[in-house]
């Protein structure tokens, strides 16, 4: 493919923009005797070669002397041009192992910013992912990428680059941007967290991937990135008496509370539910849909967070109960939990009653989050398997419960210890 580009141009390789070969039987004046006209005259410039061999063009010693000219793979002729003929060589080496390694991008394409690119790249999002996960990286890009990378032109973005930027958002404080005008706030900013450095790197990752099919770039100077690591930390869990003590400060937001920490349901997909949804017959809730708060739009209702719809178990009477009493005479379209207005909770709405409930309860160092990882933590200690825990969560992948909760997971290392000192007992005897 590559030799018959260059079939269709037969100029493709290194030009001298200053001088020409004498073309045959032409008749070329020295400098002396051209009236002062230089173009069509002997280069008698020892600096550009032997003189008396080369004809002057118009165009010289103005500009770049050399210009280096291929054929692209859509077939369109590009030029670009050099002080020195071992650069513009180079640039012609280089181009023509990226044709042959199909790794070739156009020059003037990839003269676009990376905003530009960003903005193109979010709109083919748009049609597949949720709202919600739209506005997350909206705000990504506003906070913490666009900041560095706005006006960066795609050829101008190395790995380098990629790699020390990373480093930065985690060791700087001006990593993270100022959200508001309160000096003294802003001089206890902390660098970005591990967690939100590989987000960071991950969006940019995708829009430089999304360049390279576009052919923008070659490759993508954001693989291989050395990022930090990030540490789960352990989240607290309740006891079963703490998770009672809860529900009976909570007055009102019991039923919430409960239901939240027996069925695991992310707050989104507790704010969604509709009576309905409750199947008191079968011990199940139905959980299809999620809310989410979206930057300029408010309150969404959308798929889950997995787009899985799936059903979770009344695991315990008391939540039955509860359950039973709250759907009572209630039409099934109706939210579970509604707000005052009668629509779905917002988490500031829920937020405070928990928080005056963990307060009267003498709870600290817990959020509604909590109540999620309980469930989960409740399961496994009464002999739940991780799949089904995984299941119970809604987690994608079996692997993400085990990485949050891998220290709630039996080992078996004193029956371990007990055979191996029992083994190495009978090869002393």
């Amino acid at each position: 493919m590559l030799v018959g580009m260059l079939r269709r141009n037969s100029r493709a390789g290194v030009e001298d923009r200053w001088h020409r070969p004498p073309r045959k039987g032409e008749h070329v004046l020295y400098p002396a005797d051209s009236l002062g006209k230089v173009s069509g005259t002997w280069c008698m410039d020892a600096r550009h070669g032997t003189p008396g061999v080369l004809v002057c063009t118009v165009r010289h010693g103005t500009g770049r002397r050399w210009l280096a000219r291929w054929v692209g793979n859509d077939g369109g002729e590009r030029t670009q041009s050099f002080e020195r003929k071992a650069d513009a060589q180079a640039r012609i080496n280089h181009v023509t192992s990226d044709l042959v390694t199909h790794t070739y991008a156009d020059p003037r394409k990839s003269a676009v910013t990376f905003r530009a690119i960003s903005d193109e790249w979010l709109a083919t999002q748009r049609t597949r992912l949720k709202p919600s996960t739209i506005g997350g990286y909206e705000s990504l890009l506003k906070m913490t990428v666009l900041p560095r990378w706005s006006d960066v032109k795609l050829a101008d973005i190395t790995h380098a680059d990629v790699q020390r930027w990373i480093v930065w958002l985690t060791t700087s404080k001006e990593a993270r941007q100022p959200r508001t005008t309160d000096k003294t706030r802003n001089a206890e900013r902390q660098p970005l967290s591990a967690r939100r450095a590989v987000q960071a790197h991950g969006i940019v990752k995708q829009i430089l991937a999304y360049a390279v099919r576009t052919k923008r770039l070659a490759v993508n100077p954001a693989d291989g990135i050395e990022r930090p690591r990030v540490v789960y930390r352990r989240e607290t869990a309740l006891s079963h008496a703490q998770v009672a003590a809860l529900v009976e400060a909570a007055g009102d937001a019991g039923p919430i509370i409960q239901t939240f920490a027996y069925t695991g349901l992310r707050f989104g997909e507790l704010a969604a539910l509709r009576v309905g949804d409750v199947d008191l017959s079968r011990r199940r809730i139905l959980v299809s849909r999620a809310v989410a708060q979206v930057t300029g739009v408010g309150l969404v209702e959308d798929t889950t967070k997995t787009h899985q719809v799936r059903s979770v178990p009344i695991l315990t009477s008391a939540l039955a109960d509860t359950l039973k009493a709250a759907v009572e005479g209630r039409r099934p379209e109706e939210h579970l939990f509604p707000a005052p207005n009668g629509g779905p909770m917002r988490n500031s709405f829920f937020r405070w009653r928990f928080d005056r409930a963990c307060q009267a309860a003498e709870l600290t160092g817990v959020s509604p989050k909590t109540l999620r990882h309980s469930a989960g933590s409740l399961a496994l200690a009464t002999g739940a398997s991780l799949p089904t825990a995984s299941k119970l969560l809604g987690h994608a992948k079996v692997s993400t419960t085990a990485d949050v909760y891998s220290h709630m997971l039996p080992d078996d290392f004193d029956n371990l210890a007990a055979e191996m000192d029992k083994a190495a007992r009978a090869a002393r005897a």
